[in-house]
């Protein structure tokens, strides 16, 4: 089984974060994230992520400590217990079980530390790969928001996915 750790984002991570973050085959799938980001106006975001009561991000790493990608928890609202999931593997690193490593790491983490009842995600309706990932870690289906995201001049589909701490 594929091992990773996660270490807290720090501003010091920013030059990994420069490795995926143009890449139009990564950010191919988020749609507010479609034109080039120049380094300080990344760590800019990094800084209001770190800073953010509501969000809890994390790098991702490999046993050997090479750089894998970025996950974390946002836009939690602590009330309900509840947190929307970001995962990114950056593309030197996919195919490799890291995705679904990390996602493991992050469940754990949001279920056992941060006291989280759901963890919740949109993925691009295409994305069938992301989707069984996501399947088998427990995750079902909620539903589909029709033409959600608008990306290179073309309406997606996305569909909303969710986890509860008690789902088996």
């Amino acid at each position: 089984m594929t091992e990773v750790h996660l270490e807290p984002l720090a501003t010091s991570h920013l030059a990994h974060v420069m490795t995926w973050v143009n890449d139009p085959a990564v950010m191919g799938y988020f749609a507010n994230r479609q034109s080039a980001i120049t380094e300080q106006e990344e760590a800019g975001y990094l800084e209001r992520l770190i800073a953010s009561p509501n969000d809890r991000a994390y790098s991702v790493f490999d046993a050997d400590g090479a750089y894998v990608g970025q996950c974390s928890v946002n836009q939690i609202y602590w009330p309900a217990r509840n947190g929307r999931l970001f995962l990114v593997v950056r593309r030197e690193m996919q195919g490799r079980g890291f995705g679904a490593a990390a996602l493991r790491a992050l469940m754990e983490r949001s279920f056992g530390e941060l006291g989280l009842h759901k963890l919740w995600l949109i993925v691009r309706r295409d994305n069938r790969r992301a989707q069984a990932m996501y399947l088998q870690a427990g995750f079902d289906f909620e539903g589909v928001l029709r033409d959600e995201y608008f990306v290179k001049d073309r309406f997606f589909d996305m569909v909303r996915m969710s986890r509860l701490s008690t789902d088996g």
